[in-house]
């Protein structure tokens, strides 16, 4: 089993927010940004640490989106001792455009023959995603998704991943290569690493692979404006009011309508 987890990080709400300042449609941070693996992030890396601690020989890559503070990010993630760990640096770096963002990282696992079973995500992919990242993602790959993922462990010899549905759970049974965002859980919160191996982490260099994108495809940070308000049409009216009165004026358009109780 080979299994790529994708990290990006977060701003680090115990320090004062560092400076951001834009340069042509890009945003550019200072030195002394602090950032940390966000609870979803945590969630994707530990769902993998598992499945590797029930089958040691699963294989676990990580890539850590680089920017400001990617080298204690690398740091932090190395500590698991992931089997190979690498910086992604997206050119341009634009992670407000989920749709090209998504297309430099399959361009780049494309270009690379990096072919997991099973590739791990966290539903938000840092500070600037919505979410979208994931389905966009998967699309480009070609592969299913399974969204919202909770828990993974192994059937046999296959994986199979849960969510929650209220009280309903959904399972699904890896077949095929798929990718998974994850949302955290009292079952996926990450472990803490073992201090020998954070010493050591602190003595690595980590190599870093790049992920371009051609320009006219970039979607500037200036040029995003707010969604535009529709006004309603039709037939459609609002329920002013009380629930009550809302509930009498609802059975009065009913009645006018023919409909007999």
């Amino acid at each position: 089993m080979n299994i790529l987890v994708l990290l990006a990080g977060v701003a680090d709400i115990r320090f004062p927010l560092h400076p951001l300042s834009l340069a042509d449609g890009r945003i550019e941070e200072g030195g002394n940004a602090r950032r940390l693996l966000s609870p979803f992030d945590e969630a994707a890396l530990e769902l993998a640490l598992k499945l590797r601690d029930a089958r040691p020989d699963t294989r676990i890559e990580v890539l850590v989106l680089g920017g400001a503070n990617a080298e204690n990010l690398l740091r932090a993630v190395a500590a698991f001792r992931p089997d190979a760990l690498r910086r992604l640096d997206l050119f341009p770096a634009c992670p407000w455009d989920a749709s090209m963002t998504a297309q430099q990282i399959a361009t780049l696992l494309a270009t690379q023959g990096t072919a997991p079973d099973l590739l791990l995500i966290g539903r938000e992919f840092g500070d600037l995603d919505e979410g979208s990242l994931p389905v966009r993602l998967a699309s480009q790959l070609g592969h299913p998704l399974f969204a919202l993922a909770q828990h993974a462990e192994w059937a046999g010899e296959q994986v199979r991943l849960l969510r929650e549905r209220g009280a309903r759970e959904e399972w699904l049974v890896l077949e095929a290569p798929l990718l998974a965002s994850v949302t955290n859980d009292k079952r996926n919160k990450l472990r803490h690493p073992l201090m020998k191996n954070v010493m050591e982490a602190k003595r690595m260099s980590f190599d870093a692979v790049g992920a371009p994108a051609p320009a006219s495809t970039t979607l500037a940070l200036s040029e995003l404006m707010p969604a535009r308000a529709s006004e309603r049409g039709g037939d459609c009216r609002l329920l002013a009011g009380t629930p009550a009165q809302q509930a009498k004026e609802l059975l009065v358009w009913l009645t006018e309508q023919g409909v007999v109780a």
